[in-house]
């Protein structure tokens, strides 16, 4: 990026100032085909949470997913499975984006090449439309968060969950390895003792781009995982890699991960 004169943002204030919830979708979702393709992140991560979600994995009754954003990616297969969807995420206006999808606004970002894939993986009768009814109808609440404090939920006080997701939120949240970690046991202390964690993120990755803006990402390694999560009491860690197709000016990563843990 040298000689760009792009301003790299940090997380905090810069990220509310001048991240847009629009233009990340645009960014890294708008092309997104409805068929299967070997190479692209989306399909992989959507194959995923469709393995993972199936019965006899993680299961239960309700799913927290932290960080949110305006993508409802890591919703679309836990919406068979559990009845109780509860969003969250740091910035409104990532909460009113996807607000628009939820209440079937016309203005709303287009998903449904996701839900045409999501309705071939089930490869039964379900249609996306029936996808996204049963979507609609699993989110209970969009909420604020703030990984940073001991209850990323606070004010609210809830029950942990059977399951919680969060996918490319810890990266962008957080300006050093120190904090990724406290963070983390934040979020591990809402899974319920034999419940499931499902993380998604980056390896070695720098910076991102959301549409003209460059926004920090904190880098971590698969051995850091580990150890963090083993630190907070998750068991059972199991980190899937894919190679990234991303172009490096739009994001440096090497690779994704999937991460599955338990708590005992």
């Amino acid at each position: 990026m040298a000689g760009s004169q792009v301003t790299l943002r940090m997380p905090g204030e810069d990220y509310v100032r001048y991240f847009q919830p629009r233009d990340y979708l645009n960014t890294y979702f708008s092309g997104f085909q409805g068929k299967d393709e070997k190479d692209d992140f989306g399909h992989w991560m959507m194959k995923g949470h469709h393995e993972i979600f199936q019965p006899g994995q993680l299961t239960g009754q309700r799913l927290l997913d932290i960080g949110t954003g305006p993508n409802i990616m890591s919703l679309l297969s836990a919406s068979k499975y559990f009845p109780e969807i509860t969003c969250s995420d740091y910035l409104q206006s990532c909460r009113e984006e996807l607000q628009q999808w939820l209440h079937d606004d016309p203005g709303a970002f287009d998903w449904s090449p996701h839900l045409q894939y999501t309705s071939a993986l089930e490869g039964d009768s379900t249609t996306p439309e029936d996808i996204a009814s049963r979507l609609r109808s699993a989110v209970k609440a969009v909420l604020p968060c703030d990984v940073f404090q001991p209850n990323p939920l606070a004010p609210l006080s809830l029950e942990p969950f059977d399951v919680v997701v969060s996918s490319l939120c810890l990266d962008s949240a957080c300006k050093t390895r120190e904090e990724y970690c406290a963070c983390l046991g934040n979020m591990a202390s809402l899974v319920k003792s034999g419940g499931g964690l499902i993380l998604i993120g980056t390896l070695d990755c720098t910076i991102y781009t959301v549409g003209k803006e460059l926004f920090y990402n904190v880098t971590v390694e698969d051995d850091f995982l580990r150890d963090s999560l083993t630190k907070f009491g998750l068991a059972n860690i199991e980190i899937k890699k894919f190679a990234s197709n991303l172009d490096v000016k739009v994001c440096d990563l090497s690779a994704f991960y999937y991460l599955t843990a338990k708590k005992p």
